[in-house]
């Protein structure tokens, strides 16, 4: 995708993929906010599952598919943390968490629009992000990135929410 262009372009493109993401953000952290209380994730474990996750996650050989495929593995692996399994009705925190990276193509439709109205009509890049093949590649990219963010700050949250419990308990006592 990005070989076709110079360096310069390069650079600027991912200043703007950077930018454009980071306008997103406070979007994504609400829907992991959401996600956490809902399944109180910060009473059921004390020791983050997120690491292994995330590790999977920012390998440079992964992909949206492998993390999916590595988050719903952890329900019937034993020993796992038991915020896997959590379940609210009928629906499990690990499937919760997958259906949610899935629902980050929306946030990332969101970026790659902002990314495209961002760039002037006469830079170079206007024509290479205007192409529906590299829209395509962006998109996936751009999805990806998402998605180790996201799951970077899911563990962050569960770390604060575990902290908050363990003062609100000591404060109690």
């Amino acid at each position: 995708m990005e070989d076709n262009l110079d360096s310069f372009l390069q650079h600027q493109l991912e200043f703007r993929i950077q930018k454009a993401i980071a306008e997103q953000m406070d979007d994504v952290i609400g829907k992991i906010q959401e996600l956490s209380k809902k399944f109180s994730i910060g009473t059921k474990d004390k020791k983050s599952p997120f690491r292994n996750v995330l590790s999977v996650a920012i390998s440079s050989t992964s992909s949206l598919e492998e993390i999916k495929v590595f988050i719903r593995t952890q329900i019937g692996r034993s020993g796992a943390s038991p915020i896997w399994s959590t379940k609210i009705g009928n629906e499990l925190f690990a499937t919760a968490l997958v259906n949610e990276i899935d629902s980050l193509k929306a946030d990332t439709s969101n970026i790659v629009r902002n990314l495209r109205s961002s760039i002037p009509k006469n830079n170079p890049l206007n024509n290479y992000v205007d192409n529906p093949d590299n829209q395509k590649e962006l998109t996936q990219k751009i999805h990806l990135k998402l998605t180790q963010l996201y799951l970077g700050y899911l563990a962050r949250e569960h770390t604060a929410l575990v902290g908050e419990a363990k003062f609100n308990s000591n404060s109690q006592n």
